[in-house]
């Protein structure tokens, strides 16, 4: 009897049936390539069924949409953290994917930790902070691999209960609730640090500007960016660190008058009706924020694979991150968020108005994509803004999809709208011919 009829495999492989191609999707660039191939090994003589590109892949196989499509089925993302894997793109495709469709993420390092995490960038050390790491060497490699196979058989418990319980959510996966740094990975606080850092956004609001309910943009900005300095300037940098003020600019929903709403600062600070530390939602916003833009932007290996399978790992935190990505400077992704969040089903009046301000891009791709985006969100609010684009625009693309938009959108205003203007063009036809 081979080691896979056994009983005790039996039973552990009907355990692992929960309803996705794949137990484990192994991440790991091909320098690694020999131990990587003995982690599978182990988990499969296990009755893991775990992917790994060299052995799943058949010849002529599109490479990047079959790795993509793993990421997606496979209940859990391992990721084979060594010198060149940290630093790889497709890597880091990979994990922003992992971490957009919601999959439990096992980080194992062949490295010591603090040396893996000095090679990395600002994302991919924020998306594997909340998650456990385990160690891989040749030294220890029988202990080791039994550590990671445990943890696997830990996972798929879990995830199984969760489902039979109609729970579709995945452990230690979401992405709102996911734990601040670890302190192997953020500097050690002082004393008087750790009270700000652990603080609730309410008590913090409250010691930073009182009882006051609107409190000015820039007062705002100023205050987080004395307060938390140090590490502004370690986790993000000065660019990053520009970027995400711009997100969470439009995340507190800033009126036209440049005020902090108290309200919608105490909503971004709340998760599961429960007031969190200002710096942890702010780091939360940041994960979101780098894994999206590294999934959707025009050079990722995942792209393409992210927006067909929206469908499957669409939520509420997802479609914030897309709505997000709206105020990226590179209007490709721009465009491809506004297409993705299309897709998404989204229709909400948060959406249609983050949308309808892209209506207003230098950039005619992204004004085309927002006004055929808006007619699948049947936006009936954008029906003005798309007639003046129609009759007004001057790139005949731009004006053709905000007619598309139009007609999509249908019902009386709409179609009133249509009418009048083309009854205009014939008269206008009319008066240049007679």
């Amino acid at each position: 009897m081979s080691k896979l009829t056994t009983p005790r495999v039996q039973a552990k492989l009907a355990l692992t049936t929960v309803g996705t191609i794949k137990d484990v999707m192994i991440s790991y660039d091909q320098a690694d390539e020999d131990i990587t191939k003995k982690l599978r090994e182990k988990m499969v003589g296990e009755g893991i069924r775990a992917w790994l590109e060299t052995e799943d892949i058949m010849s002529g196989a599109d490479i990047f949409a079959r790795i993509g499509q793993a990421v997606v089925d496979s209940s859990i993302f391992m990721f084979v953290m060594s010198r060149e894997s940290v630093q790889s793109k497709i890597c880091q495709d990979q994990l922003a994917l992992a971490y957009v469709s919601n999959k439990s993420i096992l980080p194992v390092a062949l490295l010591p930790n603090q040396e893996l995490l000095n090679l990395m960038d600002n994302g991919m050390r924020l998306e594997l902070a909340g998650f456990e790491w385990f160690t891989l060497s040749t030294e220890s490699l029988a202990d080791n691999l039994k550590d990671i196979t445990n943890k696997v058989f830990k996972l798929l418990e879990e995830i199984k209960e969760k489902e039979n319980k109609g729970n579709t959510a995945k452990p230690e996966t979401n992405v709102k609730s996911r734990r601040m740094l670890n302190r192997s990975i953020s500097r050690k606080f002082s004393e008087k640090e750790s009270k700000l850092f652990l603080e609730d956004g309410i008590a913090y609001w409250a010691r930073s500007f009182g009882k006051s309910v609107n409190v000015a943009w820039e007062r705002f900005r100023g205050q987080i960016l004395t307060d938390f300095k140090e590490d502004f300037d370690k986790t993000f940098g000065e660019d990053d660190t520009e970027w995400l003020l711009a997100i969470l600019h439009r995340e507190l929903d800033i009126s036209t008058e440049e005020m902090v709403n108290k309200d919608n600062y105490t909503e971004f600070c709340t998760i599961d009706d429960q007031v969190r530390p200002l710096w942890m939602r702010i780091q939360d916003q940041a994960r979101e924020s780098y894994a999206m833009r590294e999934v959707f932007k025009m050079d990722s290996s995942v792209r393409v694979q992210a927006i067909e399978n929206l469908g499957k790992f669409k939520s509420a935190t997802v479609i914030d991150a897309l709505r997000d990505l709206l105020s990226d400077k590179d209007p490709n992704v721009q465009a491809v968020a506004i297409i993705s969040l299309a897709r998404t089903g989204a229709n909400d009046d948060k959406t249609v108005k983050y949308v309808m301000q892209c209506l207003h891009s230098r950039d005619r791709i992204v004004r085309e994509a927002s006004c055929l985006s808006l007619g699948v969100m049947k936006a009936t609010v954008a029906i003005e803004k798309l007639v003046d684009l129609w009759r007004n625009d001057i790139i005949s693309n731009v004006r053709e999809a905000a007619l598309a938009a139009l007609r999509r959108i249908g019902g009386d205003k709409a179609d009133e709208a249509i009418r009048v203007t083309t009854v205009l063009e014939k008269e206008i036809r009319h008066l240049k011919t007679s």
